[in-house]
């Protein structure tokens, strides 16, 4: 089922997926990304975290995962997340839901302005989440109403994927309010319009924050003091009110609007409110709309509630009782006061960290459902396992001891894994026990290469004199002579992923792993472990005549860890040679992950710019999870790199790799590496 499952998506769906995706956004921002399946979807400030995903997403999983990946890494880049904490804790739920609302227009903008791509993603969320009825549709409180409602009347007039949310979220907004709502959202509409086009950073969405805030404030006030000012007999006649006022609207808007740059810094003294407030609900025009935003909030109160953060319990909460909820605030907004209402949006508690419309959650169920099993679009799929990407592969050796730059530093970890400790006395010793078989085999596959044509002719008026072309003197075709073109040959980039467990050791292994040397080693037959790190040096010293880019990964080290870094694609040939003298003293792990180490290696693999990819896998064919394995490998299959596997040492396991029909060959020691590299180097590098 797995293997069939693999297979059903393309090399392109692979190569273009979200591990070449994530690994070109670490190299251009210079932000690592963290995938793990305890993580939920956040950013510190420094690295994005996400939970592990299957390695091929749906079309619209994907189009999510990158634009979370864009989301995220906007406000790492154009938002103060400081003052984005303090002011939350300053002024309260609604004002941080409101200015995280506001916060992602002007963030999301600005990454559109950088990235072309990324305005092609944040229009594709609103678009997919909106067919999915994900997005928070303001049906939840009037609170959650007025954030929503803010962050989509500003996207309408840019990226029309907002208008069909924006209708549903108005609908809501106009039930909360009820017959206040035209007033409202006139105020609250000039000022998104007027005072947004100045929001150049978090702090000045703050100031908008607590300029509309200031504006609900002054309306509510204003109404009462309208109530207070008539006695209690004359109220009835107040419904004839906004008609005689309705053509005078206009003005207490614009009185709204000066009143919001001093209720910005004092929002409890609006001195100046004119507006009127005084509107006697409508119980027809209620009724309409607690039924037409029924539907939506009924899909959306469990994704508003149960499915925020952890630890997030207020007044929606309760996912059965979302929509009783909304159906009592509309009836009760029938017979409310303006005051009330404000008053209530400024109480509210509880509105979570979810977003308007989270791409976050949507990656985190995705990763819960295929990890359930429940998900049919991912059938027979698992996670693909916990990885590390920072954008760094092929890059120049940087300097040793610096932690950073190019290649695999010293102490440098790269895509989350340890850069292997260099040993030089023991990688000489393997010099020396491979003599010149490097050098021989290097010419072998030098000729073999050197039988591909390097150049192409072509007919021309000028060159060289072509024997073939006499014949065109007489047709009185000058075209008689010929020129060469040099062809450029696209080169095979290697990944050699190296066995480094127990199992391949014997005691002259492990006591040099602790420090001692046994001086009669050379003497002794080689052990497996021995044998695969001397076949790892010949293959790198004949790549290295060769002029393939190659990448080495032991898998499996004795210190708990999952991959050891020998060499990346930036490194020398020399500080290969000489890490690979030091995996002999790193190894001894306790298990044998070859799945896991084929999929990191296939990962920065699949994403090198060479058209011709090859994965040597040297071990003695005993993984801990064969089902793993035969997955990963048929990842890298599926995505254009030829995977085989050289098992090597005296008793060795084939029969999983002969079942899953995976090309493997077999070698008792380094000695016989060469002929079978032989017999494979013409389908390999050609």
């Amino acid at each position: 089922m797995t293997m069939s499952a693999m297979m059903n998506f393309s090399k392109n769906a692979i190569t273009q997926g979200w591990i070449s995706f994530f690994r070109v956004l670490a190299s251009n921002s210079g932000i690592e990304f963290v995938f793990g399946k305890d993580e939920q979807p956040r950013t510190d400030g420094r690295r994005v975290y996400l939970p592990s995903l299957p390695m091929n997403l749906t079309k619209d999983d994907l189009d999510l995962t990158k634009a979370f990946g864009f989301h995220e890494v906007g406000h790492i880049q154009f938002s103060d997340v400081v003052f984005f904490q303090a002011f939350a804790a300053k002024h309260g739920d609604f004002a941080r839901f409101l200015l995280n609302a506001l916060d992602d227009v002007y963030m999301e903008y600005k990454q559109a302005q950088a990235t072309r791509e990324a305005e092609i993603y944040f229009r594709r969320k609103a678009s997919i989440l909106f067919e999915r009825k994900r997005f928070r549709d303001g049906s939840n409180s009037v609170a959650e109403a007025v954030a929503c409602y803010s962050l989509c009347y500003l996207r309408t007039d840019r990226w029309s994927e907002y208008r069909d949310p924006f209708a549903v979220i108005e609908a809501n907004f106009n039930k909360h309010f009820g017959a206040h709502a035209d007033h409202v959202r006139g105020n609250l509409n000039e000022i998104l319009i007027n005072e947004f086009p100045n929001v150049q950073s978090t702090q000045d969405a703050g100031s908008l924050t607590l300029r509309i805030i200031a504006m609900l404030k002054a309306l509510g006030e204003d109404e009462e003091k309208k109530d207070e000012g008539q006695p209690e007999e004359s109220k009835g006649g107040e419904q004839s009110s906004p008609a005689d006022d309705s053509g005078s609207n206009g003005e207490p808007k614009q009185d709204g609007g000066t009143e919001g740059t001093t209720g910005d810094l004092e929002p409890e003294d609006p001195s100046e409110p004119s507006k009127d407030g005084g509107q006697d609900p409508k119980q027809s025009q209620d009724s309409d709309g607690a039924d037409s935003g029924k539907g939506n909030g009924d899909e959306q109160s469990p994704g508003n509630g149960a499915t925020g953060p952890d630890g997030q319990t207020g007044a929606q909460a309760g996912t059965t009782d979302g929509n009783a909820g909304q159906t009592g605030g509309s009836e009760a907004a029938d017979g409310r006061s303006l005051k009330s209402i404000v008053d209530e949006i400024l109480n509210t508690t509880g509105l979570g960290d979810k977003e308007v419309f989270d791409d976050g959650d949507a990656v985190k169920s995705v990763s819960k459902s295929v990890q359930s099993g429940t998900n049919p679009d991912y059938k027979g799929q698992s996670l693909a396992p916990d990885c590390v990407i920072d954008g760094k592969l092929d890059q120049a050796p940087g300097k040793a001891g610096k932690g950073f730059g190019g290649g695999a530093g010293n102490k440098e970890k790269v895509d989350g894994m340890t850069v292997c400790p260099e040993d030089i006395s023991e990688a000489r010793d393997m010099e020396k026990r491979l003599g010149r078989r490097s050098q021989v085999l290097a010419s072998k596959l030098k000729g073999l290469l050197m039988q591909q044509q390097e150049a192409e002719s072509f007919t021309t008026t000028r060159g060289q004199l072509g024997q073939n072309h006499l014949y065109r003197v007489g047709l009185g075709d000058v075209r008689v002579f010929t020129q060469s073109e040099e062809a450029q040959r696209p080169t095979t980039a290697i990944s050699i992923v190296v066995d480094l467990s127990s199992s391949t050791q014997d005691k002259a292994d492990k006591d040099f792993a602790k420090g001692e040397k046994d001086q009669f080693e050379a003497a002794e037959a080689p052990s497996t472990l021995r044998s695969i790190l001397e076949s790892v040096m010949l293959l790198e010293k004949v790549f290295d005549q060769i002029g393939c880019p190659r990448e080495i990964l032991g898998f499996a080290p004795k210190g708990g860890e999952l991959i050891s870094m020998a060499r990346c694609f930036g490194d020398s040939s020399k500080t290969a040679i000489n890490r690979i003298g030091g995996l002999r003293k790193v190894a001894g792990g306790g298990h044998t992950p070859i799945g896991e180490a084929v999929f990191h290696a296939g990962r920065r693999l699949v994403c090198h710019e060479a058209n011709r990819k090859v994965m040597f896998v040297l071990t003695d064919g005993a993984p801990g999870n064969v089902a793993k394995a035969v997955e990963m490998t048929r990842f890298c299959e599926s995505s254009g790199v030829r995977v085989v596997y050289l098992v090597i040492g005296e008793k060795v396991r084939t029969d999983w790799l002969t079942e899953a029909r995976i090309p493997y060959a077999v070698a008792a020691s380094s000695v016989e590496v060469t002929p079978v590299l032989l017999a494979e180097a013409r389908k390999l590098l050609m």
